[in-house]
């Protein structure tokens, strides 16, 4: 792996170990949405090994590469994690980081709390599939979750608000902007957002499911108003002055985020339903879900497609895919923020055909249009790791041009 970018690096690059831990969550969902686990609202290593025992060939087949991918994608994402901070560490003792903070581009450091908020999530899913037992002291971690999304949380409102705070003084370039790159910032909001909502859908204590709600509402209502400001923004610096072709990628950053905000309302729905049954009237009896769910997930479904599809037409027509992408000739960290979009997709996608379509009896369960079902969110991983190990290959390992050009400076 190309090493010492110096005042080359740029916190984009913590996209790439973004997109590897998302890639494990995908995984998880394998675990999430296809292995049964009745006696817990995710499964666990005790859910996972019974349904390979008592399985058949299919569900044997899913939980093997299920084990698989999510360990090799952690494994990735945590190595890219290190190999961001160290060189993040000297980049910031440069000139181009004083320069960096003084610009639009701050807001690329908000790529920090967003992976750290995916570190936090990934490890949390693989330690529910690898670890005995775990289930059993889950409501004292916790509080521990909370802790940790707040951590990210508060790295998120210290990054942002120093930004916001230069910015509302003047300082934001609309002819420099050039793209949604802003969205970053609502992208990583909504991190924490769904962060917060994990112990509000998993925990039993009504105080901590409160605690987790109104993290997530709290997170989330920064992540809309974020999102609703610089997208607007952004199609303004677009119209007047163009689109960037660089920036072209970010056209897609509305996917993710729209994962995101559907994952934390279904958290927060479960939530919910936790400090019902604490109520006065005792335990009720809740629908997993409802048609009202259905339509939500379809919205965000359709409004992710919208924006892949314009995406991909101004991306094929601009050649942004051909230089940045395919080529090891042109390099650009904002090549990165596509591999998220894929990974937002595909997850989402198991969320409808389980949450959407399964459980408000529109499908069944392992029946030929379910196994037919599941080849979208397959086919648009497959696509998604292919596109992840591209951009690896041709940007960062010493065999690009640019790792190339690095080695001629460093001699030099």
């Amino acid at each position: 792996m190309i090493r010492n970018l110096g005042e080359k690096y740029s916190p984009l690059y913590f996209l790439a170990a973004l997109g590897f831990g998302g890639m494990a969550v995908f995984f998880f969902m394998a675990f999430m949405h296809i292995t049964p686990h009745p006696d817990t609202p995710m499964p666990t290593f005790e859910s996972i090994t019974s349904a390979y025992a008592n399985g058949d060939s299919f569900m044997r087949t899913i939980i093997i590469v299920g084990y698989v991918g999510m360990i090799a994608m952690l494994a990735i994402h945590f190595t890219l994690l290190a190999w961001n901070f160290r060189e993040f560490n000297a980049f910031k003792h440069t000139e181009a980081y004083t320069t960096l903070k003084s610009t639009n581009a701050e807001v690329t450091l908000m790529a920090i709390p967003l992976t750290l908020g995916m570190t936090v999530n990934g490890a949390f899913v693989a330690a529910l599939a690898l670890v005995p037992g775990l289930w059993g002291i889950i409501q004292s971690l916790m509080p521990l979750a909370l802790l940790a999304y707040g951590a990210v949380g508060v790295l998120a409102l210290v990054i942002m608000t120093n930004y916001l705070r230069r910015i509302i003084g003047g300082g934001f370039s609309f002819e420099a902007n050039g793209g949604l790159n802003q969205l970053l910032a609502a992208f990583s909001m909504a991190m924490v957002a769904v962060g917060f909502g994990a112990p509000a859908a998993m925990a039993t204590s009504p105080f901590i499911v409160l605690l987790g709600i109104f993290g997530s509402m709290l997170f989330g209502f920064i992540s809309v108003l974020l999102f609703g400001v610089f997208l607007v923004a952004g199609v303004m610096s677009i119209m007047q002055y163009g689109l960037a072709l660089p920036n072209s990628a970010t056209l897609w950053l509305a996917v993710p985020i729209l994962t995101l905000y559907s994952i934390t309302v279904l958290r927060d729905r479960h939530g919910m339903q936790t400090l019902i049954d604490a109520g006065a009237a005792g335990p009720q009896d809740h629908p997993q879900s409802s048609v009202a769910v259905l339509l939500f997930l379809s919205f965000m479904i359709l409004a992710q497609v919208a924006f892949l599809g314009l995406g991909f037409v101004v991306m094929r027509s601009n050649g942004f895919f051909r230089r940045f992408v395919t080529s090891r000739e042109e390099t650009s960290p904002v090549a990165f923020t596509l591999v998220c979009p894929g990974v937002g997709l595909a997850v989402l996608s198991m969320f409808y055909i389980n949450t959407g379509l399964i459980q408000n009896g529109l499908v069944e369960k392992f029946s030929g249009v379910y196994y037919a079902l599941l080849l979208g969110p397959a086919a648009v991983a497959a696509v998604t790791l292919w596109l992840a190990f591209t951009l690896f290959r041709n940007q960062l390992s010493t065999a690009s041009k640019f790792a190339q050009e690095q080695k001629v400076l460093v001699n030099a």
